[in-house]
C-alpha cells in the first residue's frame, strides 16, 4: 500500500532516476558511501522519492543507446534545489556476492558493463545490495530548496517537508514489471557461481 506522501529521499544518479521513472531498468545497485554508518549502505526504507544527483556522472558510465540522458541534467545545479519525479517501492532485495551475477545483469540497466562491477569491487568483500523496485512518476515534479542537512555523501535524506504522491503513474504495467522480475531472477539462476 503506497502512502499519500513521503518526506524520504535516496540519493541516486539523476540519470539512473530518470531510467527507473521510464521503465528502461526496475533496479539499483549499492553497497556504501563516505557518510554512512560504518560505511555500509543500510536499508531503512521500503519506499522513498529518489533524490537525483549529478555524482559521479559520466557518459562513460552508460550504454552508448542511453547517453542522451544526460542531457537532461546538463544544466542542473542540484546544490541550489531539487526536483523530485520519481517514487519507489522496494519489492526484494537480492544480495550479489559473485562478480559474474553483476555481469548477468547487463542486459538490464542503462549502464556500461564497467559501472556495475566497478561498484561491486568497492570492498569486495561486502555483498552488492539489487534493490528491485517498483517506480512510479510523480504526475506533476515537486521542486524544493535545498538545505545544509541535505548536503553530504549519505543515501538517505529526510526532507523538511512532505512530498504529495496522491498523483503517481507507474513505470511499468504490472505485466511488464512482473516480466523484467522474472527474467532478473533467471538470469541469476542460470549463471554459475565462482566462474
Amino acid at each position: 500500500m503506497l502512502h499519500k506522501s513521503s518526506n524520504i529521499g535516496l540519493k541516486e544518479w539523476a540519470v539512473t532516476s530518470g531510467a527507473l521513472g521510464r521503465g528502461h531498468q526496475i533496479f539499483m545497485l549499492r553497497k556504501g558511501g563516505i557518510r554512512e554508518d560504518g560505511r555500509h549502505f543500510k536499508i531503512e526504507h521500503e519506499q522513498f522519492l529518489l533524490y537525483p544527483g549529478l555524482f559521479h556522472e559520466g557518459e562513460l558510465l552508460l550504454k552508448s543507446d542511453y547517453r542522451g540522458l544526460l542531457d537532461e541534467t546538463a544544466n542542473a545545479d542540484f546544490t541550489k534545489e531539487i526536483s523530485f519525479t520519481v517514487y519507489c517501492e522496494l519489492v526484494e532485495t537480492i544480495e550479489i556476492s559473485e562478480e559474474n551475477q553483476v555481469r548477468a545483469l547487463d542486459a538490464f540497466h542503462i549502464w556500461s558493463k564497467e559501472f556495475p562491477v566497478k561498484r561491486f569491487s568497492w570492498k569486495p568483500r561486502h555483498p552488492l545490495k539489487l534493490m528491485i523496485v517498483r517506480a512510479y512518476r510523480l504526475d506533476k515534479p515537486v521542486t524544493v530548496a535545498v538545505t545544509d542537512g541535505y548536503a553530504g555523501c549519505k543515501s538517505w535524506v529526510d526532507l523538511s517537508d512532505e512530498i504529495d504522491i496522491t498523483n503517481l503513474t507507474p513505470a511499468l504495467t504490472d505485466a511488464e514489471f512482473d516480466d523484467h522480475v522474472s527474467k532478473i531472477h533467471q538470469a541469476l539462476a542460470t549463471t554459475p557461481v565462482n566462474a
